[in-house]
């Protein structure tokens, strides 16, 4: 009986959402449209969770995307959660599925950030990155963590870099020296390569750059140590084999030029599926000869293998190369803050953020634009991303981009109600923040944080995540009402407290409590969690 009501429930939420959340004059292809929207952090009995969810990654094995991990604030996302601290959490998709991006369905949650012995962790888990490549299925979640009791021997009272491995759900802390010594600082947020054997992390220690090595292959990762009290990206070699043998172990300073230290902070690391490159955000006035403007930059690092002759014998060695993203055709760095890079499989696309209005041509708007910049050449070509080809550059600020593995497809969220495909779609005019797709092949931008029955949200939305090919596009939101299924699980969703502003991603706040909502059975169904935007077969 209880699922029957269930049942009717839903069908009535969802006919409901059609009437209230869609706007007057909102066109989408309801009938014939198989995208949807469904909530990924739900508690374990399938409804709301009782504290916030955020920070979503998708393992990027084509199109099967087999995990989605995430961190969240709530007790209820899978039994015995019992630390009161915000933990990470593995969502495993269920089978079967097909290879060229059918529906995505839930299967089990398993919590990633557990202790020694399976005891809850005793600090927070937070910026998960989930491994899984066009040749690789998802083997690994990273994620950072104040906790200690993860691994044996963590006593430097720091938030470390950690990594959970899928099958055996051991946990190896990755942010230590070449000689798997622990950092004497902290460790901010963590990035992962597609098969799991480089790890890339961002550290204020002074401690664990190579400055000095008797190893051959290791000679060309020396450089000079970092300021201290700044922000450096390192890069952790967890396993090699062949030719990449001799590297198996090494960290090495990434945010460097010509074997010197950034001179400034440097951080929203991104690495590449390939494990060649990474990219990042750096305030180093040292990292290229062009960048003249006082500002945030962003950069890309690549690493090569290269077969040299040392000492009368050879070796393979790692061939370094920094090149400053955030410029124009001309090779002159951006007039404005550039960050938050996110980089293609192979390193050539390169999706950012910036203030700058010199990068491209007519960015006249005033307001931060997303750009994906093609490094093929000598100097990067600029495209505005957050742009549509019918009505123009945005008209309110763009941000918090994310890039599909071949660079076709850029997410993002933005404040601008003009961007749409055509005259066709209605305009967006609920005026809170939304997702948006870029496609590239067609240059053009499409709104994607809706309800499960395709129509626009009232509330606002933001920090997308993606697939591998743009099929699944995890963000967040406050709007319990996307997912008539999961909010069918609340006693009164009507007399739910008005939404509040969304979290900044970028920013680890203190844990979020329980929230109990007076007169409700259930948690507040206003707290910001992640929901999946299913794009279909692409």
């Amino acid at each position: 009986m209880r699922e029957d009501m269930n049942t009717v429930l839903r069908s009535l939420i969802a006919a409901s959402l059609c009437a209230a959340v869609l706007p007057a004059g909102t066109a989408f292809a309801q009938a014939d449209s198989n995208r949807t929207t469904f909530l990924l952090s739900h508690a374990f009995d399938g409804g709301l969770p009782n504290g916030v969810s955020r920070n979503a990654a998708v393992s990027h094995d084509q199109r099967v995307a087999r995990d989605i991990a995430y961190e969240s604030d709530a007790t209820n996302i899978v039994p015995g959660d019992t630390n009161g601290v915000t933990d990470v959490f593995v969502v495993h998709r269920a089978g079967p599925w097909g290879s060229n991006g059918t529906p995505w369905n839930i299967g089990s949650t398993d919590l990633v950030s557990h202790g020694l012995g399976g005891q809850p962790a005793n600090g927070r888990s937070y910026r998960p990155a989930v491994d899984g490549d066009s040749h690789h299925s998802p083997s690994c979640v990273a994620f950072v963590s104040d906790a200690s009791n993860l691994v044996p021997g963590d006593t430097n009272g720091k938030p470390d870099a950690f990594v959970y491995y899928l099958n055996s759900k051991k946990i190896v802390r990755v942010s230590t020296d070449s000689h798997g010594r622990q950092s004497n600082g902290s460790t901010y947020e963590v990035s992962v390569d597609g098969d799991c054997e480089r790890v890339a992390f961002v550290s204020d220690a002074t401690n664990l750059a190579l400055k000095k090595t008797k190893y051959l292959n290791w000679l060309s990762s020396r450089t000079s140590g970092p300021r201290p009290g700044t922000q450096q990206v390192y890069v952790k070699v967890l396993h090699a084999s062949g030719h990449d043998k001799g590297f198996k172990g090494l960290t090495f300073l990434a945010s460097a030029n010509k074997g010197r230290a950034g001179n400034g902070n440097s951080n929203h690391v991104s690495f590449a599926r390939a494990g060649k490159a990474l990219v990042f955000a750096s305030d180093a006035s040292n990292l290229s000869r062009a960048d003249h403007n006082g500002v945030t930059d962003v950069y890309e690092r690549t690493f090569n293998r290269h077969y040299v002759h040392i000492r009368h014998h050879g070796e393979q060695v790692l061939q370094y190369k920094t090149i400053l993203v955030s410029a124009n055709g001309g090779g002159a760095a951006g007039n404005g803050a550039s960050t938050d890079a996110t980089v293609s499989d192979s390193g050539q696309y390169v999706a950012f953020e910036s203030t700058a209005n010199n990068l491209a041509g007519g960015d006249t708007n005033g307001v931060s634009d997303v750009f994906e910049a093609n490094l093929k050449g000598r100097h990067p070509r600029q495209t505005i991303v957050s742009h549509s080809k019918f009505s123009g550059l945005g008209d309110g600020p763009s941000d918090h981009p994310v890039i599909s593995d071949a660079g076709e497809f850029v997410l993002f969220d933005s404040m601008a109600n003009n961007l749409r495909p055509s005259g066709d779609v209605a305009t967006d005019t609920n005026g809170v923040r939304d997702v948006f797709l870029w496609n590239r092949p067609t240059g053009n931008v499409s709104l994607e944080s809706r309800n499960a029955v395709n129509g626009y949200l009232d509330t606002p939305s933001q920090h997308p995540a993606t697939s591998a090919r743009g099929n699944y596009v995890p963000f967040e939101t406050a709007n319990p009402s996307i997912d008539p299924a999961a909010a069918a699980h609340a006693s009164d969703v009507t007399s739910a407290p008005q939404v509040p502003d969304l979290i900044d991603p970028d920013v680890i706040a203190p844990t979020v409590p329980t929230v109990e909502v007076p007169g409700m059975a259930g948690p507040d169904p206003a707290l910001e969690q992640v929901y999946v935007r299913y794009l279909g077969p692409q």
